[in-house]
């Protein structure tokens, strides 16, 4: 039986694990892949799955964290880099759809299987995401402080940003009529738009009170 620590491509088979699993939970979910299914994707024995991991629980959790810190990283690298809060709004929006598009099973993974994370598992991943959700709540605050943001719920406006980006990567075609750079150049204009404060004020606020 071959069990290589690398594969013939230069892959390790750890590597090659977590692919097939990111193939299979993507298109069947977690519950309809069987380890067998993703070892044979491998090119390995299903026994062997468990000299690089304990379960197929233990694929489901790198997965989701993996990305998930990848993008709660890339994240804090802008806030670091920009300090302007409509810049960093505009590179998070960026950040994001790239990220959806670029890993989209991976990221599908993540928006779709927290139902089968168990034990501790869950609320870790889930302090991932809400981590997230707090890095760009923490920009509209800033925004808003510095008087360039619409007065707004920022978790509510947060979770809206973090929906209409992520939706991105269910129609999005490499393909198709739009580049991802125009499809980010859209969505800053539709989000912005709606947070950035206006030069005579928050008109739209004033006027809703009449309504």
């Amino acid at each position: 039986m071959r069990d290589e620590t690398m594969r013939p491509e230069g892959r390790s088979m750890r590597a090659s694990i977590l692919d097939a699993a990111v193939q299979l939970f993507a298109e069947y979910g977690y519950h309809a892949s069987p380890l067998r299914d993703i070892a044979r994707i491998a090119g390995i024995q299903a026994a062997s799955i468990y000299h690089h991991y304990p379960s197929k629980q233990a694929l489901l959790v790198e997965i989701m964290q993996t990305y998930m810190q990848l993008l709660n990283n890339s994240t804090e690298r802008i806030m670091r880099e920009h300090t302007d809060p409509q810049q960093q709004l505009h590179e998070v929006i960026a950040n994001h759809i790239r990220m959806h598009t670029t890993y989209k099973a991976e990221f599908f993974i993540l928006d779709t299987e927290i139902r089968s994370l168990e034990g501790e598992s869950r609320p870790f991943i889930l302090s991932l995401r809400h981590k997230y959700e707090a890095l760009l709540q923490d920009i509209l605050h800033a925004g808003m402080e510095q008087s360039l943001f619409h007065p707004c719920d920022v978790k509510i406006t947060s979770y809206a940003i973090i929906a209409m980006c992520t939706q991105v990567a269910s129609w999005f075609r490499p393909d198709g009529r739009l580049s991802v750079q125009q499809v980010i150049a859209i969505y800053r204009q539709l989000i912005t738009e709606g947070v950035v404060l206006a030069p005579e004020g928050p008109r739209l606020l004033k006027d809703a009170k009449h309504f």
